[in-house]
């Protein structure tokens, strides 16, 4: 009998202690597993875009490397998801848009924790990171480190100057992640931090043209050709003065514009306007400035201009065979 009593006596305590190495394994957490690192300062560059881009596509960027904030992932995630948070709050300096100082010019942008989610943020109020659309795609359930995104894009927006573009927000940062527990959170490390982020796009100028063809029609003899009378138009970058000039044409014989067919040639001219004989070349004084332009003179607003001219066949020359003639001239505006 005293046998039997020393095999039963040792079971049930050895049972019990194996219990709470259990228990103590599951509520044990190194006490690194979360924290915050924010930076003082990051950067977000459109890069370098026409004016005419910007005027009809929305361009986008991200913060680079981050959006100021690197974070470790949280050791419970959707089950208290409420109760957790990576919260930024951005105010502008120019309230939304990136301003031109030497113009005051300013292009508006809108702001993305991630714009392929749609997940707008709005300045002066407070966005949470940690939510339902973003913690699995940003990976902030677990040990490893989080690059805090943020991206923008711009909108549409014409008429506009060359020049930089730039704006700062400055992102307040506070969190309250899960540090340790099982089915409740048993910690929580929390903290807060400021960090700005510089935006910046340069505009290119650029120029459009718009130039019709030019048909004299049909006539049996040189003499029975009329002038004909067209306008180019041009659109460039506000502020941005130019000079447009018009080639000599394919077959020209000093300065006198040639048609050709066949080896045989029909001499005619361009001329500045509708009356006078300025002629229209492309060097000097027979190019013509912005600022002389027959409608919107001046310089640039980004709405076209345009330049009128006259097309003759120069009279007194002898009639050339039957036959279709013609010629190509280049427009090219300096800007």
């Amino acid at each position: 009998m005293s046998l039997g009593n020393l095999e039963d006596t040792p079971k049930r305590p050895k049972h019990c202690w194996l219990i709470g190495l259990i228990l103590l394994a599951l509520v044990t957490i190194s006490p690194n597993a979360w924290a915050c690192t924010i930076s003082p300062s990051v950067n977000a560059t459109f890069g370098t875009v026409s004016s005419f881009a910007i005027g009809s596509t929305p361009q986008t960027t991200s913060a680079q490397p981050n959006a100021g904030a690197v974070c470790r992932g949280a050791f419970l995630g959707l089950a208290i998801v409420s109760s957790q948070w990576i919260r930024a709050t951005l105010s502008s300096v120019n309230q939304g848009q990136l301003v031109n100082a030497a113009s005051s010019d300013a292009i508006p942008y809108r702001i993305f924790a991630l714009a392929s989610q749609n997940e707008e943020i709005f300045l002066n109020t407070t966005y949470n990171y940690f939510n339902s659309v973003l913690i699995d795609l940003l990976g902030l359930v677990g040990s490893q480190n989080v690059a805090i995104p943020m991206e923008f894009r711009t909108q549409p927006t014409a008429n506009i100057s060359a020049g930089t573009y730039t704006d700062t927000l400055t992102v307040n940062w506070n969190w309250r992640i899960c540090n340790a527990g099982v089915l409740i959170c048993l910690s929580f490390r929390t903290g807060s931090g400021t960090s700005s982020i510089n935006l910046s796009l340069t505009v290119t100028p650029d120029c459009s043209i718009q130039s019709p063809d030019v048909d004299f029609g049909s006539a049996p003899l040189v003499a029975g050709f009329n002038p004909v009378t067209r306008t180019i138009d041009i659109t460039c970058t506000k502020g941005s003065d130019y000079s447009v000039g018009l080639s000599d044409g394919q077959h020209a014989a000093g300065n006198i514009r040639r048609m050709e067919n066949s080896g045989q040639y029909l001499d005619y001219q361009l001329y500045k306007g509708v009356t006078g004989n300025n002629r229209w070349g492309n060097g000097g004084s027979e190019r013509r400035a912005s600022s002389t332009a027959d409608t919107n003179p001046g310089t640039p607003s980004g709405i076209p201009q345009g330049f009128t001219y006259r097309a003759e066949i120069l009279p007194g020359q002898n009639t050339p065979p039957p036959g279709t003639y013609t010629d190509m001239i280049v427009v090219d505006v300096i800007f």
